[in-house]
């Protein structure tokens, strides 16, 4: 009974933790993307947010419990040894490999941890946390905004440096893959765009979900044949997982370098990817006022991309197709769903950007008809106490944000 949107979206985000760094795509050229997703699932409270992404991971969380399980297990017979050749006078057998704990899905961290869990497990790892808003206010305060730059550095697919006197070794990450993955309440939404987060470009890269009905379903009285369905699918869905997962990721002596599989776009789904991401750039490219240019149609062809590379290797592990490129189907659908997530961030911005107006340009939108001028504006602004320089910029800072749209020269439409 769960929204189907929240459920797409977090059977989306698990795929593409499975996948990995092993599997990559080729965008174009020597330009080669994972499926890398910052996904947020945006909703009222009691919607079920939470519970289609247990579903989702739930196969993951599975095999990072026996990773650990057999991680313990290693380190004691390591501290064992370890332990045997103390104060031994005679020569000593060498050491075996100190164990290292690969697990994939993180919660709670501190961004050194989580650059050391990447270093221990590059094929990549997933921050997996329920009300994500908690998390960005209690790491960046610890870190002083460190886990934003890293995010958006993994996110470009830059390698990433840390060094810290913490670290005897510095730490170096070619191909760094971090997913992020939680929920939040529309209350805070604009908690985002607070923190700046619109400002420094980690906003543009983050997938909001948002269903097109709020309402919450009801329980089905026959409880037998939900859990017969319930147990039913969830055996399905571990062994689509388990099959993404045991993809071969190979790395170099050392694991100094991941050597991914790259698969290119067919011929027909290329042509199709590049008329369509044309397309949005001409439509950039016709705007002459550089403050109504919207930062995050830039990264909507690197995120389709990403997506439909979920979508072949998805549709391969359901015995569909090949994995062997990107067809048509997987990137036409991509788009689609590309599209689909530009209309919910539509819908989320009126969370973010009214909570986030002071009550002074409230009051003077207020005042304001739908369609005003210009002249209107400074009118509305004088009522408040606004200059009309004032008024000016906050028009095009408006504007910019997306709570009004310049119609013509003068002329202005109300969009919240």
């Amino acid at each position: 009974n769960y929204s189907i949107e929240y459920t797409m979206t977090s059977l989306i985000a698990a795929a593409s933790t499975a996948i990995g760094n092993a599997v990559n795509i080729r965008i174009r050229g020597g330009w080669v993307s994972s499926p890398i997703l910052y996904l947020i699932l945006v909703g009222r409270p009691g919607m079920g947010k939470t519970p289609p992404l247990d579903f989702a991971f739930r196969p993951i969380r599975k095999r990072d419990a026996k990773v650990i399980k057999q991680f313990k297990i290693d380190m004691e017979n390591y501290n064992s040894i370890l332990e045997s050749q103390k104060g031994r006078k005679d020569e000593r057998p060498p050491l075996p490999p100190k164990p290292i704990l690969k697990r994939t899905i993180i919660s709670d961290f501190t961004p050194e941890a989580l650059i050391r869990a990447l270093n221990d497990n590059p094929r990549g790892v997933t921050v997996y946390v329920d009300e994500i808003m908690g998390m960005f206010n209690a790491v960046n305060q610890y870190s002083k905004g460190q886990l934003i730059e890293q995010l958006l550095t993994a996110f470009s697919g830059k390698p990433l440096d840390v060094s810290r006197c913490s670290m005897p070794i510095p730490i170096h990450i070619e191909r760094p893959f971090i997913n992020i993955v939680g929920t939040m309440q529309t209350t805070r939404v604009h908690e985002l765009v607070d923190k700046g987060y619109k400002d420094n470009g980690l906003l543009d890269r983050i997938i909001f979900v948002y269903p097109s009905s709020q309402e919450i379903s009801d329980w089905q009285t026959d409880e037998d044949s939900t859990s017969s369905s319930f147990e039913k699918y969830s055996i399905l869905w571990e062994d689509i997982i388990n099959r993404i997962c045991e993809i071969c990721f190979i790395t170099e002596e050392n694991n100094e370098y991941a050597l991914q599989s790259v698969l290119n776009f067919s011929t027909e789904a290329g042509a199709y990817f590049t008329d369509w991401r044309n397309d949005l750039i001409h439509k950039v490219n016709q705007i002459k006022d550089d403050s109504m240019v919207d930062s995050r149609v830039m990264k909507t062809p690197i995120i389709a991309a990403r997506l439909a590379l979920v979508f072949q290797i998805l549709r391969w592990a359901c015995g569909e197709v090949h994995k062997d490129f990107v067809d048509i189907d997987s990137t036409k659908s991509a788009i689609r769903l590309s599209a689909y997530f530009e209309d919910c961030y539509s819908n989320v911005q009126k969370f973010m950007l009214m909570e986030s107006i002071d009550s002074q340009k409230k009051e003077m939108l207020d005042i304001v008809p739908h369609l005003f001028s210009t002249a209107e504006a400074v009118q509305a602004g004088k009522e408040v106490g606004m200059s009309e320089r004032t008024v000016m910029y906050v028009l095009n800072k408006l504007a910019a944000n997306k709570v009004i749209r310049k119609i013509k020269r003068g002329e202005y439409e109300k969009l919240q």
